[in-house]
């Protein structure tokens, strides 16, 4: 069994992603087993997969126990359990924003997963010219509160056709019940918090219904009362006057440079002064800057989850 997995974010960890066992290996599987089973992906299609590919190159899967292959070209340091795909002995197909199609046709494989940036209908469409199934694990949800549920759906369906449920389930059901005790840990305080990205030296804030809409809706933390409009990928620009003027009771800062490997200003250095350190998070000493692959580029595998998880606990 030939696979390749391609996206960054959502359930997949990387982006254009792939994977295959050997020559041998793979023709061995896809001659002995005709078991399939039916996904749902994120595009509402019904995909007919093949059972327990070979091998893959993703987040969730690492998590799961699936050995890696190949991997796309990363744009900035991997965490430290994916940190072995930058060797050069793993083989490298496209990078996080383009698949390289002819490379991967190549591998002639049995299934591709794509996800985020990769999950669009017209990249589905250029692989199945040359691949049987190609499944859209993307999490695509408007509503942040719905992010926990969506991911552990894709989680479940991965553990499905790779036949590892019951490791799946483990994972997922450990996350959410850590989610909710963390959650009434800090309802029970009632604190504030503001999510910041620093980027070459700009400040954005993010809102309740923002991509990081999860640390008020999942984690339960109260948003200040800054006007934020929530609409731009980036947040919205503000000033270092802001955090005075709203006085966040804990601080989360996103270094996005530093998450897809540009030299910049780190994100902390820029908010070091007077007015940040004037707010209740600074005096309560709850400034975190939050790991930025699991939040920025990979939130939806359990790895990055459970990272997410121990970033907020910081501040309890």
């Amino acid at each position: 069994m030939r696979v390749h997995l391609a996206g960054v974010g959502s359930v997949l960890a990387l982006a254009t992603l792939s994977a295959c066992g050997s020559a041998e290996d793979g023709a061995q599987a896809s001659n002995d087993s005709s078991e399939t089973v039916t996904i749902t992906d994120s595009q509402a299609r019904e995909v007919e997969v093949p059972l327990e590919p070979q091998s893959v190159a993703i987040r969730t899967l690492s998590d799961l126990g699936v050995e890696v292959d190949a991997v796309p070209v990363p744009n900035g340091d991997l965490p430290e359990d994916l940190s072995g795909y930058a060797s050069d002995e793993v083989e490298k197909v496209g990078d996080v924003f383009e698949p390289d199609y002819e490379a991967i046709a190549a591998m002639e494989p049995d299934l591709v997963v794509v996800g985020s940036r990769s999950g669009t209908p017209e990249v589905v469409e250029e692989f199945e010219k040359f691949t049987p199934a190609v499944l859209d694990m993307s999490v695509r949800t408007e509503d942040p509160a719905e992010m926990l549920d969506e991911t552990g759906q894709r989680v479940r369906q991965l553990g499905e056709v790779f036949d590892n449920t019951e490791e799946a389930e483990q994972q997922m059901s450990d996350l959410e019940e850590q989610v909710e005790q963390t959650r009434a840990e800090v309802e029970g305080e009632g604190r504030s918090a503001m999510f910041v990205q620093v980027s070459e030296g700009t400040v954005g804030a993010y809102g309740p219904t923002s991509r990081f809409g999860l640390l008020y809706e999942g984690f339960g933390f109260a948003p200040t009362d800054a006007p934020i409009d929530d609409e731009g990928s980036h947040g919205e620009e503000i000033s270092q006057e802001f955090f005075v003027e709203y006085n966040p009771g804990a601080l989360f800062v996103l270094d996005r440079s530093k998450a897809i490997g540009q030299d910049d200003t780190p994100a902390l250095d820029v908010l070091d002064n007077d007015l940040v350190g004037s707010t209740d998070a600074a005096t309560d000493d709850r400034i975190v800057e939050v790991d930025g692959f699991s939040w920025y580029l990979a939130p939806n595998a359990p790895s990055s989850l459970q990272q997410m998880v121990d970033d907020v606990r910081e501040t309890l």
